[in-house]
């Protein structure tokens, strides 16, 4: 007696083929939006992690210290954002914003980037929420051309000279906020860091159906 022999045949290989080339047509897509977001969220968290950094050793060494914000494509290997230890603080200057290698600092997945506070998409929602009941220019958002700036109090400040003098905690007599907003630049999307005038740091999240901001934290 011959033997049966079983297997599958190629009709039957095509089809489990075709039917798990489309699954993975539809997993695809949910995959990459999630990995795009953990990227974004992470740089986010990431930054305000660097800010309060910078407000901690603000405190501790009776200093002023800068956040310097690289808008846009960083070069090679360079940082998205970092703390300028070395030219800040009573005493020194705060023109030159070089990175120094030893400074605290953070590199984000080149898709994510910081972006002008200028292209962020309805600020004046995020405004309402950091800082509620507050009328719009009564607080001066990002008066510092860098990034954040943090002084001995662990409020934020302004420097008063291009190189040394002391850091001020209002400007043209308004309390100082900062804004920072990050972008993915593959989805669009949109997150923010926030530093009322209290020193308080929040991270937010741009919410393109509703045109408002969620806070994070």
């Amino acid at each position: 007696m011959k033997k049966r022999q079983s297997g599958f045949s190629a009709i039957e290989i095509m089809i489990v083929l075709a039917i798990g080339m489309i699954l993975l047509a539809m997993v695809t897509p949910l995959v990459t939006t999630a990995l795009n977001m953990y990227r974004l969220r992470g740089a986010c968290r990431d930054y305000a992690n660097l800010v309060q950094t910078a407000r901690m050793r603000a405190v501790t060494d009776d200093k002023y210290y800068n956040v310097v914000n690289v808008v846009g494509l960083p070069a090679a290997g360079a940082m998205n954002a970092f703390i300028n230890t070395g030219t800040t603080g009573t005493g020194g200057p705060v023109a030159a914003q070089t990175y120094v290698v030893g400074d605290p600092a953070t590199a984000f997945n080149p898709a994510v980037i910081i972006q002008a506070p200028g292209g962020a998409p309805n600020t004046v929602n995020l405004y309402n929420q950091f800082l509620p009941g507050i009328a719009q220019g009564a607080v001066a958002i990002n008066p510092n051309a860098w990034g954040p700036t943090f002084g001995p109090r662990g409020l934020p400040c302004q420097p008063t000279a291009a190189t040394g003098g002391n850091c001020s905690y209002t400007s043209g007599g308004l309390p100082i906020a900062f804004e920072t907003f990050t972008q993915n630049v593959l989805t669009g999307i949109w997150e923010a860091v926030t530093i009322n005038p209290s020193g308080r740091v929040r991270e937010w999240h741009y919410e393109v159906a509703t045109n408002n901001w969620r806070p994070l934290d």
